[in-house]
């Protein structure tokens, strides 16, 4: 389906809803949360893997942005040995096989990469193909990194940097099936364990509930932006499976709908939204505009006049526009 602004009302179009949450988020972009070697930015490792009084810590950091692969493995052993395998030992490790991977070669093929790669084309442009770096199905390294964060998972499940990590790596790979099987396991041990989450070292996650959603929702926009409307699908129902008066992914579940030219089921959905949070401009907005869709006039007017009373000026206006445009 066609993929719309985030100002509903003046693009005409449905939105997703950016909720401000009042809860302190650790990471706005979990897709970071474990340090990604293969993006440049081990540099960032202090955001994930320890405390800066760790002494262990600080020095593999050193080590690790040398970028030199026999040096990071000697000293993860040694760390290895002296601290037990940690959580952060396997996130260590799994840093360890993702530097080892920037070592592989590129290969030049016909067929279309499944990770990162760039397109060949002739003087005409068309694509005559691709030069990539190594997946899933090739790379021993990407695959080790991946089994070594599992691993870790299965005997420290409440560690969300490891499962965000993950799911980051196999989305980036369109490693799509496996990815929404890792969100699945992790909301289903939200209801074991409350959201009470661990981070680096093992510190308490701050936000709980809003925290996961919040970190839910970018894995949606993520599917959303590259047309994966499907799979959007399948995570907003695992999310409404789990939580189901989550405005949220109601909101998102309604605009997919919308979108994929469902109108009178997203309307149903976005109706149940203003029954929980009926000062919602934005779900105000994407009812009206719907009910305008489908001929649904009264009550276009209705949920327009609602917005009258807006705070947004912006969304004043464009009620004033829609209203005038349905004879008011």
């Amino acid at each position: 389906g066609e993929h719309c602004d985030v100002n509903i009302a003046s693009a005409g179009k449905l939105s997703h809803r950016n909720y401000d949450f009042s809860t302190q988020i650790i990471d706005k972009n979990p897709f970071l949360s474990i340090n990604m070697i293969e993006e440049k930015q081990s540099a960032e490792l202090s955001a994930f893997c320890g405390t800066e009084g760790d002494e262990y810590y600080t020095k593999f950091v050193e080590i690790l942005n040398k970028q030199d692969t026999a040096e990071v493995a000697s000293y993860i052993k040694k760390w290895e040995k002296a601290k037990g395998k940690t959580a952060d030992i396997y996130v260590a490790w799994f840093n360890y096989y993702l530097l080892k991977k920037n070592y592989e070669p590129i290969s030049i093929s016909t067929d279309v990469p499944e990770g990162k790669g760039f397109a060949l084309r002739d003087s005409v442009g068309k694509t005559v193909g691709y030069i990539s770096e190594s997946g899933m199905s090739t790379s021993e390294n990407l695959n080790m990194a991946i089994k070594t964060l599992g691993e870790g998972i299965k005997k420290f499940p409440d560690r969300i940097d490891m499962a965000f990590g993950l799911i980051h790596i196999l989305l980036s790979y369109s490693q799509y099936d496996l990815a929404m099987k890792e969100v699945h396991r992790v909301l289903e041990r939200s209801l074991v364990n409350k959201n009470i989450w661990k981070w680096s070292s093992d510190t308490p996650a701050q936000g709980k509930e809003d925290f996961l959603i919040e970190s839910l929702h970018d894995y949606f926009t993520q599917l959303y932006e590259v047309q994966q409307d499907s799979l959007a699908m399948v995570l907003v129902d695992d999310v409404l499976a789990h939580y189901p008066d989550n405005v949220y992914f109601l909101n998102n579940k309604g605009a997919l709908l919308a979108n994929n030219g469902k109108e009178k089921e997203a309307l149903a959905v976005f109706m149940k939204i203003h029954k929980i949070n009926p000062t919602d401009d934005i779900v105000t907005s994407n009812i009206a505009y719907i009910n305008m869709q489908l001929g649904n006039k009264g009550e276009a007017r209705k949920y327009y006049k609602l917005l009258l009373n807006s705070e947004d000026e912006g969304i004043r206006a464009d009620a004033n526009a829609f209203l005038k445009e349905l004879g008011e």
